[in-house]
């Protein structure tokens, strides 16, 4: 998205209207614009507000609508959708819509940090340990330590890189791959509990970049 703007006023023929998310893609031609209502609410959305926020759209000349529940939708609510440019959503319904895109555009961009520390752990890789054999015994002991507690790291990532191209990640990971944590302990939660994937990739390039760090350090430089 070239534009995303939170809690937007719009103005429409009918008047100003606020908008929980409004966003334009300029990667399209003409530019699509997407106005999105998220209702985090206890009960299922009625149609009354299906066919308050399609007029919104449609006034507003908006590509597309989005109404985003945590919980549902009442009855006639997909009926008061039909043939309009407004869809009804869940949350996992909302990421499924976007997410070739989103792992094409920014998931693998931004996964590009993470491989210093898989060729950090893996277990052979001749470029590193001819540099790790130049270093003292107490450099390599760190090293070692190093190793065994960003490993399980390493090969995790590995593995979600995978998971996106296939589009077949199920979050959360604690829930979806039950024994991580008993592998290896040291797999932080943040990583496991993580509930959307943009959460998932922050979370994982920030404890990636903390261990290419102690990496590094430990190699004086990026080896």
């Amino acid at each position: 998205m070239a534009l995303l703007k939170i809690d937007k006023k719009i103005t429409t023929v009918r008047g100003t209207v606020n908008i929980d998310v409004y966003a334009e893609d300029s990667s399209s031609q003409p530019t699509t614009t997407y106005l999105c209502e998220c209702k985090y609410w206890k009960s299922n959305v009625p149609k009354t507000v299906v066919h308050g926020f399609r007029t919104v759209v449609q006034d507003y000349g908006a590509n597309w609508g989005f109404i985003i529940s945590s919980k549902g939708y009442q009855s006639g609510a997909y009926e008061a959708a039909q043939n309009t440019p407004v869809l009804l959503l869940t949350w996992d319904g909302f990421q499924k819509l976007f997410v070739d895109r989103w792992i094409q555009n920014y998931m693998l961009s931004r996964f590009g940090v993470v491989y210093p520390l898989v060729e950090y752990t893996e277990p052979f890789n001749s470029r590193i340990l001819r540099k790790e054999m130049r270093l003292d015994k107490e450099k390599q002991q760190q090293l070692k330590q190093l190793r065994e507690k960003y490993g399980s790291l390493g090969l995790l990532l590995l593995y979600l890189v995978s998971e996106f191209r296939k589009n077949s990640l199920d979050l959360p990971l604690r829930k979806n791959i039950s024994n991580l944590k008993a592998i290896d302990p040291n797999l932080p939660d943040d990583l496991l509990d993580a509930t959307c994937l943009s959460d998932l990739v922050d979370v994982c390039c920030r404890h990636a970049k903390e261990g290419i760090t102690a990496f590094d350090q430990v190699f004086g430089e990026r080896a």
